[in-house]
């Protein structure tokens, strides 16, 4: 507990939790990097699971920096919005199992990449089934991240 209150004290916990302008400028930043991340992902897909045939698969290879842009955004503000309010994030569930999904969608997505836009435009059902997981790990860890508020 005493690390978690020390990350509240900090400058940046005190910046998110304390001033005027701090929350919603890296709530902001956060949602930003969500959309550039998600986005993507799902872009990338959604695309493997049919929806545009006539785009090659391999064209979107540079779009993943784009993605990596935005997790290091959202790594960046989620770490500054946990800072603001650590004692009571570190024991939410809702908060954790985000967390985790998030984790899961990166590694699920970075492997969808390397199977499908590294390799070869040939999508596989196998590369369908990895797509379809990869996207509902991504929506439900969105939903897990509004759950943050109400749960407790």
């Amino acid at each position: 507990m005493e690390m978690l209150f020390w990350l509240e004290d900090s400058i940046v916990g005190l910046t998110v939790s304390s001033t005027q302008w701090g929350y919603p400028i890296v709530l902001s930043l956060h949602a930003v990097g969500m959309a550039t991340l998600v986005g993507v992902a799902l872009m990338l897909t959604i695309r493997v699971l049919g929806f545009a045939p006539n785009i090659p698969v391999t064209s979107m290879a540079p779009y993943w920096r784009v993605a990596l842009g935005g997790f290091i955004l959202n790594l960046l503000s989620g770490s500054a919005l946990f800072c603001g309010n650590a004692s009571e994030l570190f024991f939410n569930w809702a908060f954790r199992i985000k967390i985790v999904l998030v984790f899961i969608g990166l590694a699920l997505t970075w492997r969808l990449v390397q199977i499908c836009v590294k390799r070869t435009d040939e999508v596989s059902p196998a590369h369908r089934k990895l797509a379809a997981l990869a996207m509902a790990t991504w929506i439900v860890a969105i939903i897990f991240g509004r759950l943050i508020g109400y749960w407790s």
